[in-house]
């Protein structure tokens, strides 16, 4: 789901509702606007342009701000230099809040991230973000702290910093043609740099939750008096088909992004994609990270015909044969985040963990992956 930044522009999101229409009347000149606005909603997890246009309005009324000391112990944790103004609240995300933060050495955006994301781990990515930088991909520069590390402990939390930079918002879905070839193009730039890597695919991408976990799960929404009980009941099915795609780990693995999906990059000048996220890389092989980026890139909300095509085209010549189980690393990862999100959802850490999760839950329950979409990604 798309995230709304915590200072949402009513005139900015009224722009994006007209790049949507134009990428919408390329496979339905007769969208009108009004239509836009409310898939644009939908995007944002909301259930109108109204409900859209309400929910902005409360976030201008209730910026979160900084806890008092954070903006300094980041600063002295990173080496960024004499902090100058106060933090501003950029984004929650899934791995909590971004803060940007201004010292007199410049301006940088602060993220929290996951536990399991070490310094050993942020080194992985550094490696494929330094090479990928080399073959022309744009990217932030990462912050390092005074003794070399890109991971930082700050209040029981690890975080990461990089420079802030000036660039637009994640991209729209359903990917116009170009936007989609732009980042068939950047799989392609990633997975031609062919970095051997020797380390076992992360757990999170194979591991499959027993049936009688799914039950549980079912048992604790109801329960928790959740309106959407009755939708996961009715998908259960559906999510037995899928874990029934095996995954066969190959002996060759190269180092892959392993989650470049679009809300980890930002358009840049001319329509450049700048990646922002590189923490998630590790072990993939090009048909696993592909199956994943296309159950991204061009089956949200359905399948984008001419955005498969497009994406194929910016990807280059040598395009892998994809099968089911190409899907199999998409299938684990999608069945644990929709797991995770729904039992966040059910008992939230706090409250904005609470309001992310519920519409994240809702999202993947209103739009599940299924086998049969899968399956019509691979006869486009």
């Amino acid at each position: 789901m798309r995230l709304l930044p915590d200072r949402p522009s009513i005139e900015f999101l009224r722009k994006e509702a007209k790049d949507l229409l134009a990428v919408l009347r390329e496979s339905s000149p007769g969208t009108s606007l009004a239509e836009a606005q409310r898939v644009l909603a939908g995007e944002y997890g909301e259930r109108d342009w109204g409900a859209l246009r309400a929910e902005v309005e409360r976030r201008v009324a209730d910026a979160p701000a900084a806890p008092p000391g954070l903006a300094e112990e980041l600063a002295a944790a990173f080496g960024l230099g004499v902090v100058t103004a106060p933090a501003r609240p950029v984004v929650f995300t899934a791995m909590g809040r971004c803060w940007g933060i201004t010292t007199d050495r410049g301006r940088w955006l602060a993220v929290t991230v996951y536990p399991w994301i070490t310094n050993e781990q942020a080194e992985v990515g550094a490696r494929l973000r330094e090479a990928a930088t080399a073959a022309g991909l744009a990217t932030p520069m990462p912050a390092r702290s005074p003794r070399g590390w890109l991971i930082e402990s700050v209040r029981g939390e690890n975080w990461r910093v990089h420079e802030w930079l000036e660039v637009g918002p994640s991209p729209m879905l359903p990917a116009s043609v170009e936007l989609a070839r732009r980042a068939g193009a950047v799989f392609g730039t990633l997975h031609g740099l062919a970095i051997a890597s020797d380390e076992p695919i992360h757990g999170y991408l194979t591991y499959r939750r027993t049936p009688a976990e799914w039950q549980d799960l079912l048992g604790r929404a109801r329960a928790a008096g959740k309106p959407w009980a009755e939708r996961l009941e009715a998908l259960l099915p559906a999510f037995r088909d899928l874990q029934a795609v095996e995954l066969e780990v190959p002996s060759r693995l190269m180092l892959c992004n392993r989650n470049l999906i679009p809300g980890h990059v930002r358009q840049g000048r001319g329509g450049e994609l700048v990646v922002m996220e590189w923490d998630f890389a590790g072990s993939l092989t090009p048909e696993l990270e592909l199956g994943s980026a296309l159950t991204q890139w061009v089956l949200r909300p359905d399948v984008n015909v001419k955005g498969l095509r497009a994406f194929r085209e910016g990807y280059g010549g040598d395009w892998p044969r994809l099968e089911l189980g190409s899907f199999a690393v998409a299938i684990s990862g999608w069945l644990n985040w929709a797991y995770n999100a729904i039992c966040e959802a059910i008992d939230p850490k706090d409250a904005d963990q609470a309001i992310f999760a519920e519409r994240e839950a809702v999202g993947v329950l209103e739009r599940p992956m299924t086998c049969r979409g899968l399956e019509q990604l691979l006869v486009v």
